[in-house]
């Protein structure tokens, strides 16, 4: 019984499972962290375009 259990928690099937759960972790944090930075640099570069329509008229 207890084999049978243990054999269940250290299968191949759930390394598998746990490895892409970490795979996926990893790209939604690098998503994020891209997507962060992507909004600030569009952010400042509506800020200049904003700033340079207010200054032509």
């Amino acid at each position: 019984m207890i084999d049978r259990l243990l054999g269940r928690i250290f299968s191949e099937k759930g390394a598998t499972v746990a490895e892409y759960a970490l795979i996926l972790a990893l790209v939604v944090v690098v998503l994020i962290a891209t997507l962060s930075r992507l909004g600030a640099v569009l952010n400042e570069r509506l800020l200049d375009i904003i700033a340079e329509i207010s200054n032509a008229g």
